[in-house]
């Protein structure tokens, strides 16, 4: 008898932005771009739920950046309306449970959940009520830039007074707190200033590829002090500090000893995957076997392989993302504009 499939969930996509990019088919399996999240290869690859981000690169005028912000969010809150028998939106306890029970019965279905990748285009803390009404459930404060509201992986400074009053806006509106792109200053800001939950969504340890971007075993700490989850980011350049652009594939197990560290510093309970798919990535700076999402299941065999339980590994491709998104999601989502 074959056992079930394992609930996957990838923390980090940027799949609205990556469309718009190379103005490609989601539905598609070939697309320009070396595209490696289309819906077909969600679907071959068991991803059950993935975290997908409102990101507008920064290398345009603020209002062209706006107009493209919200047309990604367009963009999703479409996919039920043109993909209805194979996508649903996850906004709420009582979806995400709906989400598994199609899935745990054999359907060909992904759900999303929308999260905002730096606020920066925010016109002012009240005005991420518009986009929890659109069914927002995660924001972080920052790209790698410094905002009006604190500063990300690449700058000085730390959470700002606006900063203070977005993050009492979220935690009014119950949105989560992903502190994957701040410097350490604003990260440990932050944390004195927020009573709500916290993620990291894709962020690796520091210990094993010290960068701006992956996290000290001190923000570890406190991530698992406050009952978070991190998920691996599956980009060599986090992975292995010696990797270079135009390198070979990371070796696979490369990932594992990630995941092992984190699992180390959190516990078996707060680690996931956060691939970053799709934002900027594809196969020539990701690890070996993991071409597109569809490979996800690998890096399950790997750890399998290197003697975890099954349980540990389930919960690291997807369970650990669902049991922190059933404490801090609302109950039932009230109905979206």
């Amino acid at each position: 008898m074959e056992s079930p499939r394992p609930f996957i969930v990838d923390s980090h996509q940027d799949i609205a932005w990556h469309v718009h990019k190379y103005r490609r088919d989601f539905s598609l399996t070939e697309a320009p771009g070396k595209a490696m999240v289309t819906l077909p290869f969600l679907l071959a690859g068991g991803v059950a739920l993935s975290f997908v981000t409102l990101f507008a690169e920064h290398n345009a005028p603020r209002p062209v950046r706006r107009k493209r912000l919200l047309r990604e969010l367009e963009f999703y809150l479409e996919l039920p309306e043109k993909f209805p028998r194979n996508v649903m939106q996850v906004a709420s306890v009582e979806e995400l449970h709906d989400l598994r029970g199609k899935a745990a019965a054999g359907g060909e279905v992904w759900g999303f959940m929308l999260a905002m990748e730096g606020a920066d285009l925010l016109e002012s803390p009240d005005e991420i009520q518009m986009f929890h009404e659109k069914g927002l459930r995660m924001l972080s404060l920052t790209w790698n830039e410094r905002n009006r509201w604190a500063a990300g992986a690449n700058h000085q400074g730390g959470l700002t007074q606006e900063g203070a009053l977005l993050l009492h806006k979220m935690r009014e509106l119950g949105i989560i707190l992903d502190v994957s792109h701040l410097n350490e200053q604003s990260f440990f800001d932050a944390a004195k200033q927020w009573s709500g939950p916290l993620c990291a969504t894709h962020s690796n340890p520091a210990a094993l590829c010290e960068n701006t971007r992956n996290l000290t075993d001190e923000q570890l700490h406190l991530l698992h002090e406050r009952g978070a989850v991190v998920g691996t980011l599956l980009y060599n350049g986090f992975l292995d500090s010696s990797w270079r652009s135009g390198g070979p594939q990371t070796p696979l197990p490369r990932v594992a000893e990630h995941i092992e560290y984190l699992i180390g510093s959190l516990g078996s309970g707060g680690v996931g995957i956060g691939s970053d798919f799709d934002g900027g990535l594809t196969a020539n700076n990701t690890p070996e076997g993991l071409n597109t999402i569809a490979d996800l299941p690998e890096l399950g065999a790997e750890l399998q392989r290197r003697g975890h339980s099954a349980g540990l590994v389930a919960g690291v491709l997807g369970e650990n993302w669902f049991q922190f998104l059933g404490r801090h999601l609302p109950q039932r989502a009230s109905p979206r504009p």
